[in-house]
C-alpha cells in the first residue's frame, strides 16, 4: 500500500509539472482547441497536448517500475511478467504519436482509428488476453481459449473509444480515470486478488491523470487532446484485463461512459450518421442543457461512477449483473429527466 501511494504521488507531481511544459509548447506551435460554434462549449482557444505530459509520465514511471522489478526492489508477480507491460508501453508510444499528429493536423476519423488499433494489437500480441469470464449465472468460469485474444482486442478498442467519446467537459475524463484506476488498485491489493504489480501500475496511471486534473478542471487551462483521451480508455482497459479477475469491476467503474457510448452510437447509426462523428447527444451534454453547470455535471458523474465501482468491490457475480442493470436504468432515467427539464426550461409561456 505504501509503495502504491508513493508511486501515485510521484506520478502526480511529475504530470502536474509536465502540463506546464506542454501547455507552453501547444501555445508556441499553435496546437489549440478553437471554438467552432458546434458541440464545443468553450469560448476561448484552449491549449491541447495535455495528454502528452500524462503519457510521458506513465512511460517514465512504468520504466522505474520495471527497473525495480529487475533489481529485486519489489517482488515479481507470478500472474504477469515484463512482456505485457512492454506491450502496453509500446501502445502508449503509438497513441502519443497519433495524438500529437491529430492535435496538430486534425486527422480524419479513419486515420485516427489506425493508432488505437495498432496500440491494441501491441497489447494482445505481447500476451495479454481474457482467458476466462466469470459465469454470472453461477458455476465454473467460462474458458475462452482461442477467443481470449480477439475479445481482449475488442475490449480495449471499445473502452478506448467509450472514454474518448466521453471527453466533452472539463476534467470529466481525467477524473474518471482516477476513479477507475484507483478502484482497480484497491481490488488488486485485496487478499482474493492480490497482485501488487497491477496495483502499482494502476497507481501510476491514477497519479498521472490526478496530477493533470488541476489544469483540466473547469475552467480548463489545458485539454487532454487526442492522446490524453485515448490513453485514458486504453490504460483502463489494459488494467482491467492484465492478470485477470478485474474485468467485471472495471466494467462497473466504467459503466456510465460505456453505457452512454452504446446509446449514443445506436442513435447515430439510427440517424444514418457516422458512429465516430462527435455530436451533443451524450448524457453530459443533455445534463448541461437541463440547466446543470459543467462542474455539477462532472461531479455528478464522478460520484455515480465512484459509488458504483466501490459497491462492485463487495459484490459477487449476481450482484454485479444487477448493478449493471441499474447503471443502464440510471443512464436512461437521467437522459429522460434531462430531456423533460430541457423542454420545461425552453417552453414558451
Amino acid at each position: 500500500m505504501v509503495t502504491a501511494l508513493a508511486l501515485l504521488g510521484l506520478s502526480g507531481l511529475a504530470s502536474f509539472a509536465a502540463a506546464f511544459l506542454f501547455r507552453a509548447a501547444a501555445r508556441r506551435f499553435g496546437v489549440m482547441d478553437r471554438p467552432d460554434g458546434g458541440r464545443k462549449i468553450h469560448r476561448e482557444p484552449v491549449p491541447l497536448l495535455g495528454g502528452v505530459g500524462v503519457g510521458i509520465t506513465i512511460l517514465c514511471w512504468f520504466g522505474v517500475l520495471l527497473g525495480m522489478l529487475a533489481f529485486g526492489i519489489i517482488a515479481p508477480d507470478r500472474h504477469i511478467d515484463a512482456l505485457p507491460i512492454l506491450g502496453f508501453l509500446n501502445g502508449i508510444v503509438i497513441l502519443l504519436i497519433g495524438g500529437i499528429l491529430d492535435d496538430r493536423y486534425n486527422l480524419p476519423p479513419r486515420a485516427q482509428f489506425l493508432f488505437p488499433v495498432l496500440a491494441a494489437l501491441s497489447v494482445v500480441l505481447s500476451g495479454t488476453s481474457i482467458n476466462e469470464l466469470t459465469n454470472w449465472l453461477g458455476g465454473e468460469p467460462i474458458t475462452l481459449g482461442a477467443l481470449g485474444m480477439p475479445l481482449a482486442f475488442a475490449w480495449i478498442l471499445v473502452v478506448t473509444y467509450a472514454i474518448k467519446f466521453f471527453d466533452g467537459l472539463d476534467g470529466l475524463v481525467s477524473g474518471q480515470v482516477v476513479i477507475g484506476a484507483t478502484l482497480i488498485a484497491l481490488l488488486s491489493l485485496t487478499t482474493p486478488y492480490y497482485q501488487p504489480i497491477v496495483a502499482f501500475m494502476a497507481a501510476i496511471i491514477a497519479g498521472a491523470y490526478f496530477g493533470f486534473l488541476p489544469h483540466n478542471f473547469h475552467p480548463a487551462k489545458q485539454f487532454l487532446g487526442e492522446s490524453g483521451s485515448v490513453i485514458a480508455g486504453f490504460s483502463l482497459a489494459f488494467l482491467s484485463i492484465v492478470g485477470g479477475a478485474k474485468l467485471a469491476t472495471g466494467l462497473m467503474a466504467l459503466g456510465f461512459p460505456l453505457v452512454d457510448a452504446v446509446f449514443v452510437v445506436i442513435g447515430r447509426v439510427a440517424r444514418g450518421a457516422s458512429p465516430f462523428k462527435g455530436d451533443d447527444t451524450h448524457l453530459h451534454f443533455k445534463l448541461l442543457r437541463a440547466g446543470l453547470s459543467q462542474r455539477q455535471v462532472v461531479l455528478l458523474i464522478w460520484t455515480l461512477s465512484g459509488v458504483t465501482g466501490a459497491v462492485a468491490l463487495g459484490l459477487q457475480s449476481v450482484g454485479k449483473a444487477a448493478l449493471l442493470v441499474w447503471i443502464v436504468l440510471a443512464v436512461l432515467g437521467l437522459s429522460a429527466w434531462a430531456g423533460w427539464r430541457e423542454k420545461k426550461r425552453y417552453a414558451r409561456p
